[in-house]
C-alpha cells in the first residue's frame, strides 16, 4: 500500500458484496426458504442471519475467534445460507485457517455456481496461497460470468505479473482500471510495473493519476517518494529533488530517502544542498554506504575545482 495506512480488516477490503443484510426473502432453492406465515424454517433462517450479522461485527473489530464461532453456528443453523457461509469463509481466512477457508469457499461455489464475485474471491485466496494456476482458473470463470468484474481482472493481472508476463499483466490492469479508474492499489501496481519495464514516462502518468485520487496536500509520503524516483529516471533532477524533499518533509527522514534526495540534488547541480543532505543521512546511519561514497565523490569534485595553492 501507499503510505502508512491502518491495517485493513476483511470488511475494509470489500470482501462482502452487501452493505446490509436482508433478514426476509428467499435463499437458494433446496435450502432454508422463508414461508408465510412464520414457520420453523423461517425462524431457522432468521437465527442464521442474526448470527451472521454478529460474526460480521466481530470481523470488523478483528475478533477472529468470536467471528469464526458465530459464523460457524450460522452455517450449522442453515447450511444453505450463502451469506453465512461467505462470512464463515472470511472469518476462517482472517484467523489464518486458510485451507479451511478454501474448503468453505468451494462449498459456497457449489451453492452459488453462477456468482462471479464468489469465483473472484476464490481466485484472490488462491493467489495469496501462491497457487497461480488455480487463481487464474477461478478468475477466468468469474470473467465468463461477469466480464466487468474488476477484482477478477486484478487477479489475472497479478498472476501474469508473477509469471513474468508483463505485457499481459498491463493489459489486464488496464481492463480493471476501465471499470474502476480510481482504484489506488491498481494504479500503484501499474506504476511499479512500468518502472520495472523501463517506461518511466508511463509510470509517472500512473503516479499522477494516483495522486489525483487524494485531496491536495494529503498525498502519502510513499507516493511522493515514488514520483521523485521516477523523475530521476526521466532525468528531471530539479523536480525529483523537490518531490523527494516534500516526501521527506511529510513522511520523515531515513538514510535511504535522504540519499536519493542527495543524488537528485547533485545531478541538478545543487552541490551544497546535496552535501548537507548526505551529512544528515550519515548522522542517521553512519554505515550508509551510498551516502558515504557520494559524499566522497562530491568532496573530490570540489577539490578538483578548487585546488589548494602551491
Amino acid at each position: 500500500m501507499v503510505g502508512q495506512e491502518h491495517k485493513e480488516s476483511p470488511l475494509d477490503r470489500g470482501y462482502f458484496r452487501y452493505t446490509g443484510w436482508v433478514l426476509l426473502g428467499l435463499v437458494w432453492a433446496g435450502g432454508c426458504r422463508l414461508l408465510q406465515p412464520a414457520s420453523p424454517v423461517e425462524r431457522t433462517l432468521l437465527t442464521s442471519r442474526q448470527l451472521t450479522r454478529q460474526a460480521m461485527a466481530a470481523l470488523a473489530q478483528q475478533q477472529w475467534d468470536e467471528a469464526v464461532g458465530l459464523a460457524g453456528q450460522a452455517v450449522e443453523t442453515c447450511s444453505a445460507d450463502v451469506d453465512a457461509r461467505q462470512v464463515y469463509a472470511e472469518a476462517l481466512w482472517a484467523k489464518g485457517l486458510r485451507q479451511e477457508a478454501i474448503a468453505q469457499m468451494a462449498q459456497l461455489i457449489q451453492l452459488a455456481p453462477e456468482d462471479a464475485w464468489v469465483q473472484a474471491r476464490m481466485a484472490q485466496m488462491e493467489l495469496e496461497l501462491g497457487r497461480l494456476v488455480q487463481a487464474r482458473q477461478y478468475a477466468n470463470q468469474a470473467l465468463e460470468r461477469n466480464p466487468q468484474l474488476t477484482e477478477a481482472w486484478i487477479v489475472r493481472a497479478r498472476v501474469a505479473r508473477h509469471l513474468g508476463d508483463f505485457r499481459a499483466a498491463l493489459a489486464d490492469y488496464q481492463r480493471a482500471l476501465a471499470y474502476a479508474p480510481n482504484q489506488r492499489e491498481v494504479l500503484l501496481e501499474v506504476a511499479e510495473l512500468y518502472r520495472a519495464t523501463k517506461q518511466p514516462d508511463r509510470a509517472l502518468a500512473a503516479l499522477h493519476r494516483l495522486a489525483d485520487t487524494y485531496a491536495p496536500g494529503e498525498e502519502p509520503a510513499q507516493l511522493l517518494y515514488l514520483q521523485g524516483l521516477t523523475y530521476i529516471e526521466l532525468g528531471r533532477y530539479p523536480e525529483a529533488a523537490e518531490q523527494l524533499a516534500l516526501a521527506i518533509q511529510r513522511g520523515g527522514a531515513s538514510a535511504d530517502w535522504l540519499y536519493q534526495l542527495a543524488q537528485a540534488q547533485a545531478a541538478a547541480g545543487q552541490w551544497s544542498q546535496a552535501d548537507q543532505t548526505l551529512r544528515q543521512a550519515l548522522a542517521l546511519d553512519p554505515t550508509h554506504r551510498g551516502s558515504r561514497e557520494l559524499l566522497n565523490r562530491l568532496e573530490s569534485l570540489r577539490a578538483a575545482q578548487n585546488p589548494l595553492p602551491r
